[in-house]
């Protein structure tokens, strides 16, 4: 079986697509930043930032951006748009690879944000534990996470699991892209909830297809104490 990283790579080499910030990565990043004076001084860095459109977003309002992401196609698209736009001095440290691994490249209490949008639920449940608990050591005090991530109930995340909660979807919006996680309202504070941080926001937004299809989605957004 391929890796999702290797799935991950296959797609961006064969679409050309996320070159958009999502509209609640905006409102995360307008609430929290938007009132900083010097936002070059903010740090940001997203887990799993694929071509980059977030962290175009974040570089274009003025902060400082950083990234992990598997595939080596997408990070080579979002430099190249970096440079083209003329963004690239706003670009901090890059990573190729998987983001449990990577993180350990990063300083501990460096970063004020930490986006994960769409990404962690590519991970098994006890993964992504992993995987917040060492994003909640490179948060600085004060520093907020966001998390989007696929809810119960969408479409394809639905039938045989291959582990907690996780499958191999052969249908819907994940179908073809690796192993796919489900996140329950009773699984967010057993996934997110830390010992440092506390939960600020949690809401869940759906998105109404033909024939009873739905993707439905949390956003979550916790603070480091």
């Amino acid at each position: 079986m391929s890796s999702n990283l290797d799935v991950w790579e296959n797609i961006f080499k064969e679409n050309e697509w996320g070159k958009y910030p999502s509209v609640p990565v905006i409102r995360f990043i307008a609430k929290n930043f938007y009132k900083v004076n010097n936002r070059n001084e903010i740090k940001i860095l997203e887990i799993g930032a694929g071509t980059g459109a977030n962290l175009w977003f974040c570089a274009r309002e003025g902060f400082s951006v950083y990234g992990i992401e598997g595939s080596a196609t997408a990070v080579e698209r979002m430099k190249k748009r970096f440079n083209d736009e003329n963004l690239i001095e706003r670009m901090g440290q890059v990573e190729v690879g998987d983001y449990h691994d990577k993180l350990d490249c990063f300083k501990n209490e460096y970063f004020d944000a930490i986006i994960d949008s769409e990404s962690l639920y590519c991970n098994t449940f006890e993964k992504s534990k992993e995987i917040i608990k060492k994003s909640f050591n490179k948060l600085k005090v004060g520093g907020v996470f966001f998390s989007l991530t696929f809810a119960d109930g969408t479409w394809g995340l639905n039938g045989e699991e291959c582990s907690y909660h996780a499958l191999m979807p052969s249908i819907g919006p994940m179908s073809g892209k690796g192993l796919s996680r489900y996140t329950t309202k009773e699984d967010i504070e057993k996934l997110y909830k830390l010992e440092c941080n506390s939960i600020e926001i949690i809401e869940r937004k759906e998105y109404y297809y033909s024939e009873f299809k739905v993707v439905k989605e949390w956003i979550i957004e916790l603070r480091k104490n």
